[in-house]
């Protein structure tokens, strides 16, 4: 998380637990890499891109994009609590700073492949919200991507992902996204599927429901009769929990 002021999160840690997080576990990762290595779809090509995780947290993005072969990596995080916590862990594998990473890639202009911006601008007042995501569209290279995870708030629990943190003070739908990043110097916008799918090779016979999606199918048959119910329009393609989305940076976008 990266919020405006980092006192609002003194002692983050106990909250961090409550909402379901643990310390990433780099011995178990670096003996099973496979099993934790990340797999989403904006992944560079070039296991030598350079990525900023832009808020980490803990550093389970870090964690997953080493597995995967990525070592040009560094994580921002602006919480000192956060900050400490994820460096132990890395155990100096990855370099974590503990800065407001608004501030910090202002100076690295056209210097990272990708930059992911995970559970952050929900921390983030709407009104620097632009600001912050044009300054992460400068540092970035040419064609470079941005990543953005944020709570769903086109999802039937918006309101429990809204309010379950008090540092909460945004929200995004798919459609409010889009034209943040718009505005930001993006374009080429592409979802994230997270909701697992149809795998009927998970199948087996002691959990006959692995693999057919049921949890999914039940989501969606919710959402398209309330928003039909409802006459809403546009109707989100995206219901899952959270919205994930990534971008390129705008070929002709001016430098600032």
């Amino acid at each position: 998380m990266e919020p405006a002021n980092a006192d609002e999160f003194q002692g983050y840690d106990t909250q961090y637990v409550r909402m379901g997080n643990s310390i990433p576990d780099w011995t178990a990762a670096d003996r099973h890499p496979k099993v934790y290595a990340c797999r989403k779809p904006w992944l560079p090509l070039s296991r030598d891109a350079r990525i900023l995780d832009f808020g980490c947290g803990w550093g389970a993005q870090l964690l997953a994009l080493w597995c995967a072969g990525y070592k040009n990596i560094e994580g921002v995080e602006i919480g000192q609590e956060q900050a400490a916590i994820a460096q132990r862990a890395a155990g100096g594998r990855v370099p974590i700073l503990c800065a407001n990473a608004s501030e910090y890639i202002k100076s690295r202009a056209c210097t990272y492949d990708l930059i992911i911006i995970n559970d952050v601008l929900e921390h983030i007042p709407s009104s620097e919200a632009l600001s912050v995501m044009k300054t992460v569209c400068d540092a970035l290279k040419p064609e470079g991507r941005v990543v953005v995870r944020v709570p769903n708030m086109s999802s039937t629990l918006a309101s429990y992902s809204r309010y379950m943190d008090i540092t909460h003070v945004a929200g995004y739908t798919e459609w409010s996204l889009m034209q943040l990043l718009d505005q930001a110097g993006f374009e080429n916008h592409y979802f994230v599927d997270n909701s697992g799918g149809w795998d009927p090779k998970s199948w087996r016979p002691w959990a006959p429901l692995r693999g057919f999606a049921v949890r999914h199918l039940a989501n969606l048959l919710i959402h398209r009769f309330l928003y039909a119910a409802r006459g809403q329009r546009p109707v989100p393609t995206c219901i899952d929990y959270n919205v994930e989305i990534y971008s390129q940076k705008q070929t002709n976008v001016r430098m600032a």
